[in-house]
């Protein structure tokens, strides 16, 4: 319905700025038009019906929120629409949605956002989303909480399982022990699966009651999380309370990680 009162406010304003021309034209006279009693209502009104709509707009995208299913959106692009509320700048971001148990798709978003916040919104972000339970393409900014870190680490590891990361190591990751394993050595054995990095990894790991033991594992690693899978480091890890052999890495996770997860 907003659209339908903008697309009015625009031909109102069309109408009136043509109509000097047509007069001009017809009559000679473009003044008779511009004196006319009907044209500045015109003009003043076809810019106020583009400005409310563009304002109720926003507001009503806003109010979904409250209602809305949690997801993750990586931003693809943005771009600021010309609209100030409250002295706040609009922005249209098109996005790559991701929620649990569905595939990844693409969603538009027009929102408020403060200026001190703007440099949180650049394309490559990950930000928490609620999605209409009427309309999936309809989103909106989480700004109630919806996405609990639960929620993110839930759907972190769905994405990690659809990308061949063993639904054991998973499970391991979430229910596990933790413990610090130092890296020992390290031996590349080539490209893994998605772009990822093979290696085998020897690490003696300490139990929290201070107790070690060591391990030889093959693991598949991002090539951004390499750094962090060097020989003499320290990590932190997850291991099988029922066989300590299996053991899950609990790298810390880059923003170009979860791009990359997110937008796949």
């Amino acid at each position: 319905m907003s659209r339908f009162f903008r697309l009015i406010g625009l031909l109102m304003v069309l109408g009136a700025g043509i109509s000097p021309v047509v007069a001009q034209w017809l009559w000679d006279d473009p003044f008779m038009v511009m004196q006319a009693w009907w044209f500045k209502p015109m003009i003043f009104g076809g810019i106020g019906l583009m400005v409310l709509t563009s304002i109720l707009g926003t507001s009503l995208g806003q109010r979904k929120i409250k209602s809305g299913l949690p997801a993750l959106g990586v931003i693809q692009s943005i771009q600021q629409t010309g609209i100030y509320i409250n002295e706040q700048p609009e922005v249209r971001m098109t996005l790559k949605v991701s929620r649990q148990g569905r595939e990844t798709y693409d969603a538009e978003l027009r929102s408020v956002i403060p200026l001190t916040s703007l440099s949180q919104f650049q394309p490559g972000s990950v930000i928490p989303l609620v999605v209409s339970e009427k309309d999936e393409r309809k989103v909106g900014l989480d700004q109630h909480g919806t996405v609990s870190q639960e929620h993110m680490q839930e759907l972190l590891n769905e994405k990690m399982m659809q990308q061949g990361i063993a639904p054991e190591m998973v499970d391991i990751a979430r229910t596990g022990e933790k413990g610090l394993a130092k890296i020992v050595d390290v031996t590349p054995l080539g490209n893994g699966s998605n772009g990822n990095i093979k290696l085998q990894l020897k690490l003696s790991i300490t139990k929290p009651n201070g107790e070690t033991f060591e391990v030889t594992t093959q693991k598949e690693i991002v090539p951004s999380a390499l750094a962090q899978v060097q020989q003499g480091h320290i990590i932190n890890v997850f291991y099988s309370r029922q066989d300590p052999s299996k053991v899950a890495l609990a790298l810390q996770v880059q923003e170009q990680q979860l791009n990359q997860l997110f937008s796949s």
